[in-house]
């Protein structure tokens, strides 16, 4: 536990808060599925931030634990749906309910689980405090998940060269590269690339505003349906 891990997961989550307001905001205005997804994606980015400030501040209970992790390694796949959405439907689609299924299969599988206690009193457990048969499914989540983000913010830039695009794809790039560095137990590798990543990917979004002046978040850019 410490106040400088306290204040960068309240930081990330205010930001993915905010974010996820204002992306939930053109959904009501659009009922389109891209902002759907989005925004609960970063609603989930800003539940699995705010139990690690609970946990920072007093410890971590099982059941904080749990629901940290099934957020935080589900929440990267939702996001990519979206982003997925954007450019292709049907594979928008497809990877939402390839998504939907492993994620029975995973809620399933830590609803029980055994939670290393001991491992829940190191500053980042990440899964290390789940049995090997849970920590599986994560790769099953971030790996596409992160490809979809990186891919079709990369994707947008080369079609239009605008700037939000490049913003929103190295935003994703630093979650994901924290996400990977936490496994080996690297000081605040994880905690730190949630705010700085999710704090570029929001400036990205807000230059999307500022470009398109249509209330759309800032992968739409690579619309090509």
């Amino acid at each position: 536990m410490s106040v400088e891990g306290a204040l960068v997961s309240f930081g990330a989550c205010l930001v993915s808060a905010a974010f996820a307001g204002l992306v939930f905001r053109q959904f009501l205005r659009r009922r389109a599925a891209p902002p759907l997804a989005w925004s609960l994606g970063l609603g989930m980015y800003a539940v699995a931030s705010l139990m690690q400030f609970l946990a920072e501040s007093g410890g971590w209970s099982v059941p904080a634990y749990k629901l940290y992790y099934v957020t935080a390694a589900t929440l990267v796949a939702v996001l990519g749906i979206g982003s997925v959405l954007f450019v292709h439907r049907r594979l928008g689609i497809a990877f939402a309910v390839y998504t939907a299924v492993v994620s029975i299969g995973f809620v399933a599988a830590v609803l029980p689980a055994e939670v290393d206690i001991g491992a829940l009193g190191s500053a980042i457990p990440a899964g290390t405090a789940m049995p090997p048969g849970v920590r599986v499914y994560s790769p099953m989540f971030t790996i596409p998940g992160s490809v979809a983000l990186i891919g079709v913010a990369a994707f947008s830039y080369w079609r239009t060269r605008r700037p939000f695009a490049l913003w929103m794809g190295a935003g994703a790039a630093v979650v994901a590269a924290g996400g990977a560095l936490a496994r080996f137990q690297v000081p605040w590798a994880l905690y730190g690339a949630e705010l700085i990543g999710i704090a570029m990917m929001f400036w990205g979004f807000l230059l999307s505003l500022d470009v398109s002046k249509v209330p759309r978040p800032a992968v739409a850019g690579a619309s090509s349906r």
